[in-house]
């Protein structure tokens, strides 16, 4: 069997890994479409995804696996679909649950799933009338895509008002030219995962990520600086999940959702009642990294018989120790990350057992380079792999390395 692998981040590099531990493919025929730091096998080049498509038929690949949430908003799974490839991803009418925060809004609404209460704005004139409507600031959020970096909780009304204008003035281009603001909410915020095969919703347990840049929940909004997996359910809060992911199913049911996917709900619980800030539609990063350190089983065979219509026969097994993943970033990001910085003893990692999943991070011969904002993810399970992933965070050496000292489960 051959695959196609679209990313080429830490969360890719995860996905890589577990596939490798399949008995169903070797490791020549898994191909990719993105050069990561991580991939050493064939890359396919392309200048549009029908050119992609249409060598990856060539080669005789039989499935594709999105990572990112740019293709799938783009529609890459309908192209690869038409040449009846089977694809892990969800077509682009369902990828805007993730893509256009207003038409997921619409879906909540649609289906009774609870939410915060908001209200949608696309003009600067409209910003201070809207802002009436809560009696506590709310969070801003660009309707669009934009790279985990579109959300702002702030502090103040006046705050709010600045952000807003700033996001309608095009912050984030087209994807803040539309914005929701939200009220913001209070409680024990996790990220569940679930696979859509069309059929049958099978879920993960639920993770935790750490959103902002500094320990304590302090700084800049990112795409994630660490998680922990598997958060417990408490009393009725294992109830109130299991029942959202019953109405979640039934709504895609009703809406005749026919593709083959992911499906992130993130969610906050708020007096063990839950209610969804967000979907995004693919793995989470960092997230998936902690799970799949945790998985025990076959992912490939998971994803096939997803293709199949066959989730039904599926059990997700885990370790029974926790996992977590903590991100090296580069001082400067989100905003303006630092480049070009050698990264020092990575060896470090194997001397205490910990797998280091390479993201912003470059390959110049024999040597590491930073080149992006988050660098490397370091990733481990068992009953020690917190100490032994914070040991491996401290040896490991580059210029303007920080990290968060508090990823824990929550």
């Amino acid at each position: 069997m051959k695959i196609l692998l679209f990313g080429s981040g830490a969360r890719e590099h995860a996905l890589y890994e577990a596939i490798l531990k399949s008995v169903l493919i070797k490791k020549e025929n898994i191909y990719f479409a993105q050069t990561g730091s991580f991939a050493d096998s064939q890359i396919i080049e392309f200048l549009d995804y029908d050119e992609l498509a249409k060598k990856a038929l060539d080669i005789g690949i039989k499935l594709l696996i999105v990572g990112p949430e740019t293709p799938l908003a783009e529609g890459i799974c309908d192209i690869f679909n038409k040449y009846n490839i089977n694809t892990i991803g969800a077509n682009k009418y369902w990828a805007q649950l993730e893509s256009s925060k207003s038409f997921a809004k619409q879906f909540m609404l649609n289906f009774n799933i609870k939410t915060a209460k908001y209200c949608i704005l696309s003009d600067v004139s409209e910003i201070e009338n809207k802002l009436k409507n809560f009696s506590y600031p709310p969070v801003i959020k660009a309707d669009g895509l934009a790279a985990g970096k579109g959300v702002y909780l702030p502090k103040t009304f006046d705050e709010a008002k600045v952000v807003a204008k700033e996001f309608l003035n095009g912050k984030f281009s087209e994807a803040s030219k539309k914005i929701i603001m939200e009220q913001r909410l209070f409680g024990r915020e996790l990220s569940l995962f679930s696979l859509w095969d069309g059929k049958t919703l099978l879920n993960f347990p639920p993770a935790c990520d750490f959103k902002r840049l500094l320990d304590n929940d302090m700084g800049e909004n990112t795409g994630g600086m660490g998680s922990a997996f598997p958060c417990e359910l408490l009393g009725k809060e294992k109830e109130s999940v299991e029942n959202y992911l019953r109405k979640l199913e039934n709504a895609l049911k009703h809406s005749d959702a026919k593709f083959c996917g992911i499906i992130y709900s993130g969610i906050m619980l708020c007096d063990d009642d839950v209610f969804v800030l967000e979907y995004n539609m693919r793995f989470g990063d960092p997230e998936i990294q902690s799970i799949l350190e945790n998985f025990r089983g076959d992912i490939l065979d998971v994803f096939i018989k997803m293709t199949q219509g066959r989730l039904n026969e599926v059990n997700l097994c885990f370790n029974d120790e926790p996992s977590y993943c903590v991100v090296l970033a580069s001082s400067g990001y989100p905003s303006l990350p630092k480049f070009g910085c050698e990264i020092f003893n990575l060896d470090a990692a194997v001397n205490h057992g910990v797998r280091v999943l390479f993201a912003g991070a470059k390959k110049i011969g024999n040597k590491y380079y930073t080149n992006g904002g988050r660098v490397l993810n370091l990733v481990k399970c068992g009953k020690n792999a917190l100490f032994d992933i914070y040991k491996t965070a401290n040896e490991i050496k580059f210029d303007g390395k920080i990290y968060r000292k508090d990823i824990r489960l929550r």
